[in-house]
């Protein structure tokens, strides 16, 4: 019988290796990355584009588009299209983000044909229809309206618009009369001109020969755009505090941060551990401080952010009104100690053994590996980069 009052042997964490997946070339000059591996016959396919709301012609254009794919095409409507994907058991679903939108197949393989078809129709013969377009506005909305009444939500939106301006799509945020102006042309334009820029298909799974052909022979149809060009960053200088009062709510949302690092400058995974030690985990100096200690909230994060064109830090909590000044001067005091005072032995190697711990929890099946992957290529990098991860985090010092 297991005798649960003792605990399990620790064990360092010696190298981090996971297959890195092929490439392959179609003939319309579109890239597939292939990993072919797993248990469960199981095929999934991402397409990501270029073409997300930095790339949009119109305001709202990148997510109305991409969102609407799956709502008709020449021959079928929306309620055909969902039946055919929950006959056959699969998921199509879709997203879009500051710099790239994305569509992804997940389906058993022994029905990866019809699904295919499907989707490679869906792409190619999108309809737009105007009434699904009417309430899909009506629900954007509403989803709108709603975070804008959440504190945490409106400091995040304040917070990115001080830090990249609303001349930039980072700074900006779709609003409720963005969509009320949105058209069908609008997102016509965007399908012809932006929607399949720089298309790259990444697959997973337990993909045979027949089925990789079936699938190069699919995507193979699609057009190979190029993509538009991106608004580029203005040279703008927030100011070093930005204070956001707002009387009428109990709760205050804090959001602190600052421009930092593009994910492949040399200072971005070093920077990694510092964010872990200070915000980014359970065991984190904030969490200890904020909640632990003081008693001020329920959470407090760090995170780290990385767009193609730039990237930030943020920490975010919300807290009782009243503790509010009382938590931006502990947030400070910690980042001042990370800055001037050497870190406990102890705590560095607790944050060490949590990134690389919690690394391998995210590569034990072919889909997480294919994100690693991609999460990396679509940054520029390889597979040294989790090289270099590995070795950043097992041998940074105090």
């Amino acid at each position: 019988m297991l005798d649960r009052t003792i605990p399990p042997k620790f064990k360092a964490i010696e190298t981090i290796d996971f297959p890195w997946p092929e490439r392959h070339m179609l003939s319309n000059k579109i890239p597939l990355y292939l990993l072919n591996m797993g248990h469960q016959p199981i095929i999934e396919l991402e397409l990501v584009f270029k073409s997300g709301s930095a790339y949009e012609l119109h305001p709202g254009a990148a997510y109305f588009t991409t969102a609407m794919l799956l709502e008709g095409t020449a021959t079928k409507d929306t309620q055909a299209i969902a039946q055919i994907i929950d006959y056959y058991g699969a998921t199509i679903s879709t997203c879009v983000q500051k710099d790239f939108a994305t569509i992804s197949l997940s389906t058993l393989a022994k029905h990866l044909s019809p699904v295919l078809d499907l989707l490679v129709e869906v792409l190619l013969t999108a309809s737009f229809p105007e009434k699904s377009l009417e309430l899909l506005k009506s629900v954007k909305t509403q989803a709108i309206q709603m975070a804008d009444k959440k504190n945490h939500q409106v400091a995040y939106k304040r917070f990115c618009t001080a830090l990249f301006t609303t001349a930039h799509p980072y700074g900006r945020h779709l609003t409720v009369q963005d969509v009320a102006q949105i058209q069908r042309a609008d997102l016509y334009d965007h399908y012809k001109q932006a929607l399949f820029a720089n298309c790259i298909a990444f697959v997973s799974g337990q993909v045979t020969p027949a089925a990789l052909q079936r699938i190069k022979q699919a995507l193979e149809k699609l057009p190979s755009n190029k993509s538009l060009q991106a608004e580029q960053i203005p040279c703008s200088h927030p100011p070093e505090k930005v204070d956001l009062v707002d009387g009428q709510h109990l709760q205050s949302a804090i959001v602190i941060g600052k421009k930092l690092l593009l994910k492949k400058e040399v200072d971005f995974l070093p920077m990694v551990v510092v964010n872990t030690l200070l915000g980014g985990y359970f065991g984190s100096r904030l969490m200890r401080n904020i909640r632990e200690e003081k008693g001020y909230t329920y959470g407090i994060h760090s995170s780290m952010v990385a767009f193609l064109q730039a990237g930030y830090l943020a920490i975010t909590t919300e807290v009782a009104e009243e503790v509010t000044k009382e938590t931006i001067q502990e947030i400070y005091k910690e980042i001042a100690m990370l800055q001037h005072e050497l870190v406990e032995e102890e705590a560095l190697q607790n944050v060490k053994n949590y990134l690389l711990g919690h690394f391998l929890t995210t590569i034990n099946d072919p889909f997480s590996v294919m994100q690693k992957f991609q999460s990396a290529h679509l940054h520029g990098l390889d597979q040294s980069y989790y090289t270099r991860f590995y070795h950043q985090v097992r041998n940074i010092t105090r």
